[in-house]
């Protein structure tokens, strides 16, 4: 399925798939949508470039504006373009300090792709309370979520936060008026862990409907 949070799920199959943006388009009310991804690529059924070539098609007909993929490794990207000759605009990855996914960003960033940060927080983990990014934070006269906020827009990605109230959000979007040093950014990527996946989901094995 494609899909993503508050979003339509729809099948991987070309002609379901391309039937499912059309009715979603109309069911929304709107002439296109903006951005449309591809929620996993789901490897052991292998429809992913069947989805992808249905939403090249649906671009082709102005449906959609851009296109692009979620927890795509670069095996499965490089699948894409070579099938189809598109390469997606945006990777939306899980990425946090605990989980910096330098190869994968390097490799997106060397492809001209975007990398789009969800979990940007660690959701369910411990990091808000890190004592590093706490210190970071108080040198800045900051809250510890924008000195991560930052981290993530001058690594280059885009960080889609969730937030709970209006003054979250203010937050959350008061993060241009600080710069992190070259050692501040170093201390926060030193957090990082091979296993750092909030839910051990590897795009690799992992599927979801």
């Amino acid at each position: 399925m494609t899909c993503g949070d508050e979003a339509i799920c729809i099948p991987h199959a070309y002609r379901e798939a391309l039937e499912t943006i059309e009715e979603s388009v109309y069911r929304a009310g709107l002439d296109y949508y903006d951005l449309y991804l591809i929620h996993w690529p789901n490897p052991r059924v292998g429809q992913y470039v069947e989805a992808w070539e249905a939403m090249i098609e649906a671009r082709k007909r102005g449906l959609l504006r851009s296109i692009g993929v979620c927890n795509f490794l670069p095996e499965h990207t490089e699948t894409l373009i070579r099938e189809t000759g598109v390469k997606p605009s945006i990777n939306q990855i899980e990425l946090h300090p605990y989980f910096n996914q330098q190869d994968q960003r390097q490799w997106d960033a060397g492809q001209g792709i975007t990398v789009e940060s969800w979990s940007p927080l660690g959701r369910n983990t411990d990091l808000l309370g890190q004592e590093i990014l706490s210190d970071i934070a108080n040198a800045h006269n900051k809250g510890v979520s924008q000195v991560v906020l930052r981290w993530h827009v001058q690594l280059g990605a885009i960080p889609i936060p969730k937030a709970s109230s209006a003054g979250h959000q203010r937050d959350n979007l008061n993060i241009f008026d600080f710069v992190l040093s070259a050692d501040e950014m170093e201390r926060i990527n030193g957090l990082s862990r091979a296993s750092g996946r909030i839910n051990d989901q590897d795009p690799a094995v992992y599927e979801e409907f």
